[in-house]
């Protein structure tokens, strides 16, 4: 247990996006120093990572609330550091996270100074609370989003004035109590020759009418352009009763404003010769926009001395977008002239332009959306996010003392717009209802790695043609996607157990195919998930054909089962892990020898835990204090973890399976030639004959090795080798002293080979081994052989590799197959292992009880 490394999300995983987490790990060793990283993926498919480097106290834990970061993405005390400095893994991006349906998915893990994982966790961070309604609004020129919270009400009305169309600041708003209207400034089509004023007038209106609102007047919350809409709506729009003006201008930019018909403000413009490009590509245009005081722009001015609202001005001292804290001096002077006390300021040193709710990664620089180049926002990230948290609480108390309800008045207004708002309401549900895209896994979101999922998604138009992806990323921080395109029934569903994919990453039907496609975003890797302690966690997503996120959800895959008991074992010569299923037992005992290349695998061995069987999974060499590379293979090794399984209490089968693939299938053989107590063997994919290593016994050598032939490897375009044929002939009178003699052999075996394995060739080794013991008189045998599939069987439902680095090699190789094919063979094998080793390993209940 004092290994099981835990890292919990507190006081809960899932949490609103605008609240914090306390990270905690524990159960590492005194004083260690690890590696804390937090992922995610925005709603335009970018990656963002952050990485702080930690000690752990004397106990083994660390608490982001109280240790401080050594080095990394920030250095200190930052208790959400790993998520405000999640930077994109390209330049210039803007973290989108703007549809309120889908939560904000954060990845934490914690990694070894090596880099093996050691613990992670999934923080689910949702821009709705529980019974915020959600409902789409296209009435006249009203084209937004209203966010209603639960309850009675009456609520005070919000119109936030977003750039471009966001609902995340709006949703967060109604989860605080605000009936909120997300309306963008500018439209996907935006018209450039004209503003109307009366667009935004209409939407105050609307807002005005909603039956649960009764604040005496709206409030407008705004940043950068949409900072002027909001002091014009102020200036010259009754009914407006409080501004939040974040990092705007004092006048009208980019655009003439009308009203009523007339143009009532002149555009102020941007001098384009004042822009200052940078070494990155963003550009600087700080000091781009004319002046609003010089005689030619005094027109361009809002003149918010008209207005009766109530102002909170907030610009930030560092904003690279324009001179905000200049424009906010202005305001407050003007007002100040006029007599005028209706307004608060804050200014924020250090911070930069996108002022935005808490926690979210700061962006330095992203495209504009007018200018259409990138252009850097500026800010000190540290102090840009603590503006933001102190911003974000001033925000809500404004508004709230602003926007007063009276009770009486709304009862009354209830009864009189009772009519006219049930067919209004009537018609916004339908809209909402309809709008809500649903991704479904069913039976559930979360299950073990080896079962299988039903991906079902709901509340698409009729035949809509949508994306279907899917994403992960592995212990070593490696992105593996995986896409396929699905047309909708007419009910406006799919169901990836019936439908099929016209085309993408596989074609046809394919319920698991978003996972066994998944390829990685670099040539020759294999996905690394061998600690047993966190889930294989994937996101799956649905999305338009342009790109927009319509629904996601995440699929934690665990491996291992409830109550199954992992244990690292140290104990003489041996390394390894021993898991134990739930329950008194008797268990079948199985050694799990994975492959060859250094390490230790959990995942196979905490699987077949979990399936009933009791399994040690050891290292030959690189765990723990092994030496990192060996020059010989020692059979004692192995005699010694035999007799540890079968001393273990819970075992009640007379001898022990053994579990291999590729190079250890010949230690498998050799093991089961020469060592007792061995009952059931499963060789999959490797050779007749001990290959690589010299082996001894007793302090004698048993077998030479049988070496490759360098000559006959294959180079290809794609950097990787085809090893196939570079093997020596075992059958040639030179390296006949190779094989293992199986027909000592008294236990079972499962030959298992892949008739496209392009490591070496696994079927001809089947045939031999089949046809020597056929000779030998056995029948102690069972084969299977699949076509189509490649070297590397594994569990089902993990991503196919097509190529990664081969220890023994030095280089990449292709590991052949087919990936359907190969895939199918996973599922089909995995449970043919099972039943060999409940049928070949029977457990003697009276020898257990009196073990016991």
């Amino acid at each position: 247990m004092s290994s099981q490394v835990r890292m919990r999300l507190l006081p809960s995983a899932r949490c609103l996006f605008d609240e914090p987490v306390q990270v905690k790990v524990a159960g590492l060793r005194s004083r260690q120093v690890v590696t804390m990283r937090a992922r995610s993926t925005d709603e335009r498919g970018v990656l963002f990572n952050s990485s702080a480097i930690y000690r752990a106290d004397d106990s083994g834990e660390i608490e982001l609330n109280r240790d401080a970061s050594l080095c990394g993405s920030y250095v200190g005390v930052e208790p959400m550091g790993l998520l405000r400095s999640l930077k994109a893994d390209a330049l210039h991006k803007y973290f989108y996270k703007n549809r309120a349906l889908e939560p904000f998915m954060v990845n934490f893990s914690v990694h070894e100074e090596e880099g093996r994982m050691l613990a992670e966790a999934t923080n689910e961070r949702f821009l709705m609370g529980d019974g915020v309604r959600r409902v789409p609004v296209k009435e006249g020129n009203v084209q937004g989003v209203l966010f209603t919270p639960p309850g009675e009400g009456p609520f005070p009305a919000v119109l936030d004035l977003c750039t471009f169309m966001s609902e995340k600041r709006a949703s967060l708003l109604a989860n605080k109590g605000f009936v909120v209207l997300a309306l963008p400034v500018f439209t996907d089509k935006p018209n450039l020759e004209r503003m109307n004023l009366d667009d935004f007038e209409e939407a105050v209106q609307f807002l005005q009418n909603q039956p649960k609102v009764n604040s005496k007047g709206v409030g407008v919350i705004s940043r950068s352009k949409g900072g002027d809409v909001a002091l014009s709506l102020a200036a010259f729009v009754p009914g407006v009763e409080a501004v939040v003006w974040i990092t705007g201008c004092s006048a009208n930019v980019g655009i003439p404003l009308y009203y009523k018909g007339h143009q009532i403000l002149s555009p102020l413009m941007f001098n384009f010769s004042k822009v200052i490009p940078t070494e990155s590509g963003a550009n600087i245009i700080k000091h781009a926009v004319e002046n609003p005081l010089a005689d030619e722009n005094k027109s361009s001015i809002v003149p918010i001395e008209r207005a009766n609202s109530h102002f909170l001005f907030v610009a930030s001292e560092e904003d690279l977008n324009w001179d905000s804290k200049g424009y906010l001096d202005d305001m407050v002077g003007r007002l100040k002239r006029h007599g005028k006390k209706n307004f608060e300021s804050v200014t924020y040193p250090a911070a930069g332009h996108l002022l935005e709710p808490p926690y979210g990664p700061h962006c330095p620089s992203a495209l504009h959306g007018m200018l259409r180049f990138p252009v850097v926002w500026g800010g000190e990230p540290r102090a840009h996010a603590a503006a933001e948290v102190h911003l974000w609480t001033k925000i809500q108390d404004f508004l709230k003392a602003r926007l007063g309800c009276n009770s009486a008045q709304t009862k009354s207004k209830l009864l009189a717009v009772y009519t006219h708002g049930q067919s209004l309401t009537s018609s916004l549900l339908k809209a909402q209802m309809s709008s809500q895209v649903r991704l479904r896994l069913l039976p559930s979101a979360r299950c073990l790695f080896d079962e299988p999922v039903q991906v079902k998604v709901a509340g698409l138009r009729s035949r809509q043609v949508v994306t279907m992806r899917a994403r992960s990323t592995d212990e070593r921080g490696v992105l593996f996607n995986s896409s396929a395109i699905y047309r909708a029934d007419d009910s406006g569903e799919i169901d990836l157990d019936r439908d099929a994919s016209l085309c993408g990453s596989y074609v046809g039907v394919e319920p698991m195919g978003l996972l066994w496609s998944m390829r990685p975003d670099a040539l020759h890797k294999r996905f690394q998930k061998t600690n047993s302690l966190n889930p294989h966690v994937v996101n799956f997503s649905v999305h338009e054909e342009e790109g927009r996120v319509l629904a996601e959800a995440t699929n934690e895959r665990f491996l291992m089962g409830s109550g199954v008991s992992r244990v690292p074992v140290k104990e003489g010569n041996i390394r390894g892990v021993l898991f134990t299923p739930p329950g008194e037992g008797p268990f079948p005992a199985v050694l799990d020898l994975y492959t060859f290349g250094g390490g230790l695998s959990e995942k196979r061995a905490a699987l077949l835990a979990s399936r009933g069987f009791l399994v040690l999974t050891v290292a030959l060499y690189g765990h723990d204090d092994q030496p990192k590379n060996i020059k010989e293979v020692h059979l004692d090794y192995f005699e010694e973890t035999i007799k540890f399984l079968k001393n273990q209490n819970k075992v009640g089968s007379k001898g022990v399976g053994v579990i291999s693939l590729s190079k250890s299938g010949d230690l498998a053989l050799s093991i089961a030639s020469y060592l007792p107590g061995v009952q059931a063997v499963v060789w999959i994919n490797g050779c007749s004959a001990n290959t690589a290593l010299p082996l001894h016994y007793k302090k004698k050598q048993l077998l030479p090795a049988l070496t490759f032939d360098v000559n006959k490897v294959i180079s290809t375009e794609s950097g990787a080798l085809i090893t196939k044929h570079a093997m020596h002939d075992p059958l040639t009178e030179e390296h006949k002293a190779t094989l293992v003699p199986i027909e000592r052999a008294a236990g079972r075996f499962l030959f298992v080979a892949s008739e496209d394995d392009l490591n070496w060739d696994s079927k001809a080794y089947l045939d031999e081994m089949v046809d020597r013991l056929k000779h030998h008189g056995k029948g102690n045998f069972d084969s299977l052989s699949y076509p189509g599939a490649g070297h590397y069987l594994e569990p089902p439902y993990g991503p196919y590799c097509a190529s990664s680095f081969h220890g023994v090699a030095g280089r990449p190789v292709l590991w052949g197959g087919e990936p359907r094919s190969h895939a199918a063979a996973e599922v089909h094998l995995w449970r043919k292992i099972q039943e060999f080793f409940r049928t070949h390993l029977n457990c003697d209940g009276a020898q257990t009880k009196s073990k016991l």
